[in-house]
């Protein structure tokens, strides 16, 4: 109604009140309305949807024709015998009806307009409705998708560190206390701590140290191993207002570890360097290897933590790279990736 009071102030050259023609153009609007749900909720629904176009157009056409003659009849016997000052003549139904010519120059482009509108609305709200019912499943796919991954990732894990500890309490070792407590402490985090999509990058480094401090238990002074960054003011700087999909980096170390450090290495060596550009987290994970093992060299590659791993970045992060490098004696993974997700 505003619309065409607007066009209709303009075009009259403001002789009128805004307000007063707003509410003359509001006699309008039963008509209107009832045209355009009859039109929407029947005639599209019932013919055009159906594919019965011929049957569409003419109820279609004899929509909009008896709409404005009830348009003209509510003004005619309503609106006017409020608003026009008597005496004044009354046009007879028949009258209204047969006046094909009038209806159609003063009423019909108007319920047309108005109809259009309201198919036009219901057409951009159905979209945005489909395109939420679709980010929703594609959110919903990707949450169960990843909830798979960690349930792999976790008995992945307990696993291998359940053989070091068996192993460990088989040679009656002081260490085993040790680790059964770092061990009770990552479970106590995976299983109850990073159910949400990204968790601080600080806590996902103090789950690496708890790993670490296992294999430190588990290999003792065999083992080379260097970790960066090592202080802590150096943590923070790296770690401020930074976050990360839970589990990330422990799956890359665990793998260095299980291709590397458990592998028969005299010393066994394992390099771990973290860094940050901005919102980029770089990671670059190497380990040891025995450099003609040509099967543990595909193990790295296609092991099912590898694949966890690389399937849960891709869910994730639509912007990193994960590349991997095999030399003499060394494999190396480098990550890179955008934590802006």
């Amino acid at each position: 109604m505003a619309t065409f009071a607007i066009i209709q102030f303009v075009k009259e050259g403001n002789q009128q009140h805004f307000l007063t023609l707003f509410i003359q153009n509001l006699r309008h609007l039963p008509a209107y309305l009832l045209v355009a749900y009859i039109f929407n909720d029947y005639v599209l629904i019932r013919q055009y949807k159906k594919q019965k176009y011929v049957l569409f157009t003419v109820s279609s056409l004899l929509l909009f024709y008896l709409g404005s003659a009830f348009d003209r009849l509510f003004t005619v016997y309503v609106y006017e015998p409020i608003f026009r000052a008597p005496p004044f003549e009354q046009e007879s139904v028949v009258e209204i009806l047969r006046d094909w010519e009038f209806l159609i120059t003063g009423y019909f482009t108007p319920i047309l307009l108005a109809t259009f509108a309201m198919t036009l609305d219901r057409m951009i709200r159905a979209r945005n409705e489909s395109e939420k019912r679709i980010l929703q499943l594609e959110r919903d796919k990707n949450k169960a998708q990843l909830a798979a991954l960690k349930s792999q990732i976790h008995p992945h894990f307990l696993f291998n560190t359940l053989n070091s500890l068996y192993a460990l309490s088989l040679q009656k070792s002081d260490k085993a206390p040790a680790m059964v407590a770092a061990l009770a402490e990552l479970l106590d985090y995976m299983l109850y701590q990073c159910d949400d999509q990204v968790v601080p990058l600080e806590k996902e480094l103090h789950v690496l140290d708890n790993y670490i401090e296992l294999e430190r238990l588990r290999y003792g002074d065999a083992l080379d191993l260097s970790f960066s960054p090592k202080g802590q003011s150096e943590r923070a700087v790296l770690t401020k207002q930074l976050q990360i999909a839970p589990l990330v980096l422990l799956s890359i170390v665990e793998n260095a570890f299980k291709h590397g450090a458990s592998q028969a290495i005299a010393m066994p060596k394992i390099s771990i360097d973290i860094s940050r550009n901005g919102s980029e987290l770089c990671i670059i994970v190497g380990n040891s290897h025995h450099a003609t093992d040509h099967k543990q060299n595909q193990d790295n590659e296609r092991g099912i933590g590898v694949n966890n791993i690389k399937q849960q970045l891709e869910l994730l992060y639509p912007d990193h790279s994960y590349t991997t490098k095999t030399t003499a004696g060394w494999y190396e993974v480098n990550l890179r990736i955008n934590t802006q997700i």
